[in-house]
């Protein structure tokens, strides 16, 4: 068969992309077939799913199904290597695992890894003295570029990729022409390093090179010439003069060092102490904030005084060593764990004489896999001086060798981008004396005698100088709002800013209103928080990634969720999945800073990783299973607001229909819980019900409304029923459900007449009463005549009030429903009392005072006692109008009813002004408004112009 896996597989990608079957080149297709193949190539021998594929051609410009165009390609790809294949046959070279794919290949198959152990090997002999290997290794690690990597290759990855083998390419270009300086052959690079200069005109390495190269080759005048163009192309496009480094290799170039001789070199190269490595990155010079974490961080470390003598003397007490000091900073991708811990680094490096130590562990780096702990010591003793022959194979003896050269040494570790704490823990020395500053995107329980610092986005102030640093113009000081609102979009957090203050830089015509709006639209956003290598959506990718396929399936289903935070039951729901399962899943996704836990039970995500979590959705779920998730997670939240209603209005007409097995619904102890729940949930049940109509899920989304009235009426949320009840009003007619209707209907009605928009409640009722009286349902046509009696009533059409209540009153009456008859029976003796008919009132609302007590209906008890005060003080009867109204401010409170409370003391004010009590009025009007303000009621204005009153008239 003519199959690659018969053949040996070989892969160039640092250059054209190109595979070969021993000497037949593979034609591997049309350009986004060829960027997915190069995906699976860097991270042969690895699963690729089908998400990471799916960012890596397409990013964020998303085709329509992008699914099928990775099935497509893999296809094409499997078609190419083994053209005998069976259609159904399993792939040899290219295997499907699970929702990804993965390349089969031999450990050098790749040119890359070819590369990359030409390097090593040149750096290790660099390390020894051998600088004619080093030369011959770095030569040959450079003869297999053949032009940019991947070129022509499209998609993000490919892009990235491109970017980052170039700057590694330029390294490798520098790392050999010091082993050729080192060597005596200076002429031999002047020429080379002219072009890398004019190409790379900012590479302050290369600069130094060529000022070194002149120097040695007697040529002064152009190695000080050679630093005048350096420092004219860091004013011109940095506004900067050189670094350090450079400006103190013009000095000592003016003055003829003698240290930059090429025998001191040379031997500087063979016998330099490795112990003193500093390798630290460049400290950030527009670093922001972080001012806690670093007191916390310097303030705990025991730092001596001086600069020579930090090394403990031989023969010190016990003691004198400062104590290893361990910190693991965690936190979500972007968030700025690494700027901090180098900032911290460069803070305290004369305290670590003995060299500062800086290793990527690459946990979330796009085309590499973390390193091993193994790998990681090698790089370590590598670096101290430790020649490769004497590194052992096995991981545990080279920790141990790792533990023993620190003994002695005053050592400063960063430890960027962690796995794990299996990763980390063996490279941690065993003694006292230095330091390790740990990063990592996930929470490092493992890790005993650490001490942990968890960083979040920063303070709305701190983001917004960051990003006016990152703009780098006066924008940002011309348009504060504008500003403000950027950095919010960006949810403070530090890479999203910066990137967003990037592309502000480079844009000149752009204003940051301009900014705000691309920023907008939540489906570009994060194609818009990205500048060249830099992206918050690639972050945010690697995080997601490392997870493992069922925690990806939630993170991503929980994009779904409409509202702010969640419950793990509503999660649950969402996914399908068992409670307790899902529990441990958003704990695992909160220790990866994917989650955020706002309070014990409830969790919410950073605004821009929602965004992502919904992508991913959209991405990797089809449109039937996103609904069918909605359809789960509505049904919960139907069922659980169904039991939170039956607690606060236990005597309402309808109920949910419940499964058969419902036990995945929140139920609550008493009253007090559910309405405890329900306010935790406020935020997100207006998008529950509008999610409802997007998803076609109707008959959700009028009955979750529906059953919300109780809470909605019981916390005067007029704003929150208003828009909850005209989303559900639509659901409820597409429905086909003219009851639903009639039901939603009266619900805009009653909070219109709270609102006191008396003439729109009635045109609410009249529609909802047509509709009960053509379905033939008696009792709710009584409810909507009762409204209708109270609202004419407030327009002051008596006459007409009058008439519908006792309607009301007759069907109640006749249907044997005792709530309604309560009910109306309470409304009637109002109208009664308005009337000046008292005796009649006041029999109405003993009558229904009996039939609510027997019900226990203890808000609606609070409500007819307060009546029957106002009933008494129309009468003048203080004295029994009192009573009853410190009564009804029991029930008020038993009921935990704040707008009924406040409506009783303001019925007390009026008692105690009527009998000429004034002060006491005054302060019961006062507690009154208190309430009122609190509730946002309309009441409140009437409450205020009481006590102006009062005020006037002494």
């Amino acid at each position: 068969m003519d199959a690659a896996t018969d053949q040996e597989l070989a892969v160039r990608v640092l250059g054209p992309l190109r595979a070969f079957a021993g000497d037949r080149e593979i034609e591997l297709g049309p350009p986004l077939q060829r960027a997915l193949f190069a995906v699976l190539a860097f991270r042969s021998n690895h699963v690729v799913y089908r998400a990471e594929l799916i960012d890596a051609l397409w990013g964020e410009e998303l085709p329509t199904r992008p699914e099928g165009g990775v099935h497509t390609y893999v296809a094409g790809l499997r078609r190419a290597f083994e053209p005998g294949r069976g259609h159904r046959s399993p792939g040899r070279v290219i295997e499907s695992r699970g929702s990804g794919y993965l390349l089969r290949a031999a450990s050098d198959a790749i040119d890359l890894a070819r590369f990359e152990r030409c390097v090593e090997t040149a750096r290790t002999a660099v390390g020894t003295g051998a600088l004619a290997e080093a030369e011959r290794h770095y030569d040959e690690a450079l003869g297999l570029f053949d032009g940019a990597a991947l070129g022509g290759v499209p998609g993000p990855f490919a892009a990235t990729q491109r970017d980052r083998l170039a700057e590694v390419r330029l390294g490798v270009v520098e790392d050999r022409i010091d082993v050729v300086l080192a060597r005596g052959r200076h002429a031999a690079v002047i020429g080379d390093l002219r072009t890398m200069t004019r190409e790379y005109p900012l590479r302050e390495r290369a600069w130094s090179q060529l000022m070194l190269a002149f120097y040695r080759a007697g040529r002064q005048a152009d190695a000080l010439a050679a630093f005048d163009r350096a420092r004219e192309a860091c004013a011109r496009d940095l506004g900067l003069d050189p670094g350090p480094a450079l400006r103190e290799l013009r000095q000592r170039i003016l003055v003829a060092d003698p240290a930059l001789t090429l025998e001191t070199r040379v031997e500087a190269t063979v016998r330099a102490p490795a112990a003193a490595r500093r390798n630290l990155p460049r400290d950030i010079e527009g670093f922001i904030g972080r001012d806690q974490e670093m007191i916390r961080v310097l303030s705990s470390i025991d730092r001596p005084g001086g600069r020579a003598d930090r090394r403990p003397a031989t023969g010190a007490v016990p003691g004198s060593v400062p104590p290893l000091r361990v910190f693991a900073i965690d936190g979500m991708a972007g968030v700025g764990k690494t700027s901090l811990a180098v900032r911290l680094a460069h803070r305290l490096a004369d305290d670590y004489p003995d060299g500062q130590l800086y290793l990527d562990l690459h946990a979330h780096t796009v085309g590499q896999e973390p390193l091993t702990a193994a790998t990681a010591l090698d790089r370590l003793l590598r670096a101290v001086g430790v020649p490769g022959d004497r590194i052992p194979v096995e991981a545990e003896e080279r920790a141990a060798t790792w533990r023993a050269e620190l003994a002695d040494r005053r050592m400063l570790l960063v430890l960027d981008n962690a796995s794990g704490a299996a990763q980390v823990r063996p490279l941690l020395p065993g003694t006292a004396g230095s330091l390790v500053l740990i990063t990592a995107r996930r929470r490092l329980p493992g890790l005993q005698d650490c001490e942990f610092l968890s960083l979040d986005v920063l303070p709305a102030a701190e983001a917004a100088t960051l990003f006016a640093l990152a703009a780098g113009d006066v924008r940002p000081a011309a348009e504060p709002e504008a500003t403000a609102a950027v950095v919010r979009i960006c949810g403070n957090l530090p890479l999203a800013v910066q990137i967003a203050g990037a592309r502000l830089r480079h844009r000149a015509a752009w204003s940051i209103a301009h900014l705000l709006d691309r920023l907008g639209d939540e489906d570009r956003r994060l194609a818009e928080l990205r500048v060249e290598d830099r992206s918050v959506a690639a972050a945010f990718g690697l995080s997601y990634q490392s997870q493992t396929p069922d925690r990806q399936r939630i993170f991503r289903l929980l994009g779904l969720f409409p509202g702010p935070e969640f419950t793990v039951r509503a999660a649950a729901a969402l996914a399908g999945a068992d409670v307790r399962d899902t529990d441990e899943a958003l704990e695992d996704l909160v220790d990866a800073h994917l989650l955020d836990q706002s309070r014990a039970g409830r969790y919410r995500f950073h605004d821009l990783l929602g965004v992502f979590a919904a992508r991913q959705c959209r991405a990797q779920e089809s449109e039937s299973a996103r609904r069918a998730a909605m359809e789960r997670l509505l049904d919960f939240y139907v069922l659980t607001v169904d039991n939170a209603e039956e607690l606060i209005r236990p005597h309402r007409l309808d109920r949910a229909d419940r499964p058969p097995d419902d036990r995945s619904a929140h139920r609550f102890d008493d009253r007090a819980a559910a309405l405890a729940w329900l306010d935790a949930e406020r935020a997100g049940l207006v998008p529950l019900v509008r999610a409802a109509g997007e998803y076609g899920l109707d008959h959700q989304g009028w009955q979750i409304a529906r059953y919300l009235w109780g809470f909605f009426e019981t916390r005067r949320l007029w704003a929150d029923w208003v828009a909850c009840y005209e989303l559900a009003l639509p659901c409820a007619r597409r429905a086909g459900d003219p009851l639903a209707e009639a039901r939603i209907l009266v619900g805009l009605g009653a909070c219109c007449h709270d609102l006191r928009e008396y003439a729109e409640a009635i045109g609410h009722y009249r529609r909802a009463l047509d509709l009960m009286r053509q379905i033939g349902f008696r009792s709710g046509e009584a409810g909507v005549l009762t409204n209708l009696g109270n609202s004419y009533r407030r327009l002051g059409e008596m006459g007409e009030s009058i008439t519908c209540l006792e309607q009301s009153l007759e069907i109640f009456r006749e249907s044997g429903d005792r709530a309604g008859t309560g009910i109306a029976l309470a409304n009637l003796g109002e109208r009664y009392r308005d009337a000046g008919r008292f005796e009649e009132s006041i029999a109405c609302q003993r009558q229904a005072l009996e039939i609510f007590q027997d019900l226990g209906s203890r808000g609606m008890e609070g409500n007819v006692l307060d009546n029957l005060a106002r009933t008494y003080q129309s009468m003048g009867r203080y004295e029994e109008a009192l009573q009853r109204c410190e009564e009804a401010l029991a029930a008020r409170r038993d009921t935990a009813d704040r707008y009924g409370e406040a409506e009783t003391l303001d019925c007390l004010g009026h008692i105690h002004q009527a009998i000429g009590r004034t002060v006491e009025a005054r302060r019961q009007w006062s507690r009154a408004l208190d309430l009122f303000d609190e509730l946002d009621a309309p009441a409140a204005a009437d409450v205020r112009a009481q006590l102006a009153g009062l005020a006037r008239n002494g």
